[in-house]
């Protein structure tokens, strides 16, 4: 009976110490990056008190069964089978431990914690992205959306609607609207009417208004501007130009300065006059999920390939600047002046300082925050981010308040 028993801990050790990233991302730890890579000493010591765990939890079980059982085996003595149960729950134990140190030391080397100033706003829907205007956000979600007022009050909108790709607020029009693959829907702003109508039967992804009446659409393979008339209830949508796009337009941004839309489509940034006419583009190392521009530089948050910063002064002639790895990976991103903030989800809302745009560096970590998806910028300099898990948005004071420290590139 002795070897199938100790055969019993021999298991579970394995079973464990096969699955300890799976274990350590499960407790909250960073998936592994590039920046492990680049750790071979770990510090911490997380290993040897897990180690010390896991030799008590090894002997228990082998106490018990050397006591019951008189049966012989290979390990027949019971000092023999204390010690391998000890030597198995104890390496188990060590290999959990090591690696919640290294992703302990990977989270630190992407910048220390900072506590922003914030206020917690219960949405009730699971967001997946945010877009702010003049007096408030709409948070796209699972769900439908929502609009939330800068008195937090939270109305939701489009219950039966699926699949919203984007969305835009145009308070002149008093207006939400929201695009899906099959329509671009508009929602009352102000109103409590929470089902919206379809104002234009062709779909898209993605929707940037470029003034007070007009709205370029993007999608695949065409990106489409559109005049807006009437208001509320009576909107209307009328197209004025289109023009085709070398592959899925997956986010546009506007400059107002120079007259430029900026269109991200897969690892291209291209630039457009209003008239939709393309003038320029720069390709990116990597495909990019989001797009921000402010003055004469754009951000590109690229999942796990971190921030691309691109100098587009001369929208004939845009150039890529640097690109900030080891940063986890960049859900989202938005720029304001030389900060930059970057949905980093589990790990939290980074700020970084783009005053160099050849050497961007981290200056710190809300951690705080749950699992933070997406971003936005307000015209008023509003900063707000959504927590995915929790179902949360919050107002955050954008302040960088402690030591700098460069992240890594």
């Amino acid at each position: 009976m002795r070897p199938m028993w100790l055969s019993i801990p021999v298991a579970c050790a394995v079973l464990v110490s096969t699955n300890v990233p799976a274990f350590a991302q499960a407790a909250g730890a960073a998936p592994p990056g590039p920046a492990e890579e680049e750790l071979p000493t770990v510090k911490g010591q997380r290993r040897f008190l897990f180690a010390a765990l896991g030799m008590a939890i090894g002997v228990v079980p082998t106490l018990i069964i050397s006591g019951r059982s008189n049966d012989r085996g290979v390990c027949s003595s019971r000092t023999c089978t204390i010690a391998l149960g000890a030597a198995m729950g104890g390496s188990a134990g060590f290999l959990i431990g090591r690696d919640l140190d290294r992703s302990a030391a990977v989270r630190e080397a992407r910048g220390p914690t900072l506590h922003l100033p914030v206020q917690p706003i219960e949405l009730d829907l699971t967001p997946e992205a945010v877009d702010a205007y003049e007096g408030g956000v709409v948070v796209i979600g699972r769900e439908g959306i929502a609009t939330v007022g800068q008195d937090r009050s939270v109305r939701r909108r489009g219950g039966a609607i699926r699949g919203v790709s984007a969305v835009a607020a145009l308070p002149a029009h008093d207006v939400v609207l929201a695009v899906t693959g099959t329509g671009v829907y508009s929602f009352d702003l102000s109103g409590s009417q929470e089902a919206g109508r379809i104002v234009l039967p062709e779909g898209g992804v993605t929707l940037q208004p470029i003034a007070a009446d007009q709205v370029v659409l993007g999608g695949s393979d065409l990106v489409r501007r559109l005049r807006l008339s009437g208001r509320g209830s009576l909107l209307t949508l009328a197209e004025e130009s289109r023009a085709p796009a070398r592959g899925l337009s997956t986010a546009l941004a506007y400059s107002p300065q120079a007259g430029i839309l900026w269109a991200l489509a897969g690892d291209r940034l291209v630039a457009r006059t209003t008239e939709l006419r393309e003038v320029g583009s720069v390709v990116l190392p990597a495909a990019g999920r989001s797009l921000s521009v402010s003055g004469g530089r754009a951000i590109v948050a690229a999942g796990p390939n971190g921030l691309f910063m691109v100098d587009i002064r001369e929208p004939a002639r845009p150039r890529l600047l640097s690109q900030l790895r080891g940063i986890g990976f960049a859900f989202d991103a938005v720029l304001k002046g030389d900060t930059a903030y970057v949905a980093g989800g589990r790990e939290g809302l980074l700020v970084v300082d783009v005053a160099d745009p050849g050497a961007p560096r981290v200056l710190g970590v809300a951690r705080d925050l749950g699992f933070v998806g997406s971003v936005a910028l307000a015209p008023d300099g509003r900063l707000y981010a959504t927590d995915r898990e929790g179902e949360r948005l919050f107002l955050v004071e954008p302040k960088t308040s402690g030591s700098a420290r460069g992240g890594e590139r």
